[in-house]
């Protein structure tokens, strides 16, 4: 039987328009899905991270894998949920008491005869320098107590991103197997490339999740020692900020220590001062850049470290927070990208 005339071409117009209704709503979905996008992201590396935990859990259940995703979606919620509420809850309540106590202590610190001779050294007037500090303590009590009421404001943020992570989550948790088929045919690509991908997304997403929010928590315990060790004022809430502040690169944990090291210096503490500076920097910064981290991510990822510096800058510069994570996974995507389009080449 002889095709019709024009067949084969209004065929293959009905699949261009097909692709591009495909690409429309594709567009549509992903702009309508923008403002979840840190649920969204969290949820899937939270997913890739617990799967080895679910896979075990399912198969003590009998392969009921619904009930061992929900069970582990649980034990994640309460994790991120009750971790973020106490950081939350101490930043908000402490941050203004160390303020207090600044404030409390600052006449004996600024009238000291050690704080006078290290202005002379300097050459700068006493009573200029004391009122202009006093004005910004002040405007630094303010903005303390600012700070703490958006934080308050913002937990119901928070909760529903915790939400939309916790969903997405268990989905990852019990359709990815079917989400990966399902790319494989829809993808215009080889399926052996698809599957390269997938995995790449998966084992990239996993290793950022693990080695950013670890390597926060060790970061902020190791402050935590240091800064008791050395006697700065309420130390747990100084290691907690230090947790938070170190998602942002570079100047994070600078952002925490340093003040507290000015702080021992003024105050008249030099040698725990400098004993501060080399802990931060040598334990809690070299440490876990070149001996925690590593180990945490692994050797798996082996994109250029510039490219690596532009994916985690640009990364939050363009999707906030969540490019932390967001940022190392798409480029990491794009060289496993470029090394196929070689290889093929």
């Amino acid at each position: 039987m002889q095709e019709a005339p024009g067949a084969g071409g209004s065929d293959r117009g009905q699949r261009v328009a097909l692709g591009v209704l495909m690409a429309l709503l594709c567009a549509l979905v992903a702009w309508m899905a923008a403002p979840l996008l840190v649920g969204l992201a969290l949820g899937t590396v939270m997913g890739f991270t617990a799967q080895p935990f679910e896979a075990r859990l399912v198969a003590r259940l009998g392969e009921r894998r619904r009930l061992g995703a929900a069970v582990t979606t649980l034990l994640g919620g309460l994790i991120m949920g009750g971790g973020g509420a106490v950081v939350f809850w101490i930043v908000a309540r402490e941050l203004v008491a160390a303020v207090q106590l600044v404030q409390r202590n600052w006449p004996a610190i600024a009238l000291s005869p050690r704080t006078a001779r290290l202005l002379d050294a300097f050459g700068l007037p006493h009573d200029v320098v004391t009122a202009r500090l006093r004005d910004e303590l002040g405007r630094l009590a303010n903005l303390a107590a600012q700070v703490a009421g958006l934080l308050v404001q913002a937990s119901a943020g928070v909760l529903l991103t915790i939400v939309v992570s916790l969903w997405t989550m268990y989905y990852v948790l019990v359709d990815w197997s079917g989400i990966a088929r399902h790319l494989e045919r829809l993808l215009p690509l080889d399926p052996a490339h698809t599957r390269a991908l997938v995995a790449e997304f998966r084992d990239v997403g996993r290793r950022a999740f693990v080695g950013t929010v670890a390597s926060a928590v060790i970061q902020g315990t190791l402050a935590g020692i240091g800064f008791m060790i050395c006697g700065v004022p309420q130390p747990i809430t100084w290691a907690a900020l230090m947790s938070v502040l170190t998602f942002i690169p570079v100047i994070g944990t600078l952002l925490v220590w340093v003040p507290a090291a000015i702080w021992l210096l003024t105050t008249g503490h030099l040698a725990r001062a400098l004993m501060l500076t080399a802990w931060s920097l040598i334990v809690v910064m070299a440490s876990n850049d070149y001996v925690i981290r590593p180990r945490l991510v692994g050797r798996g990822n082996d994109a250029h470290p510039l490219l690596m510096l532009v994916a985690l800058i640009g990364g939050i510069s363009v999707f906030g927070i969540a490019g932390v994570i967001v940022g190392p996974v798409i480029m990491s995507l794009f060289v496993a990208s470029a090394r196929i389009y070689e290889r093929d080449r």
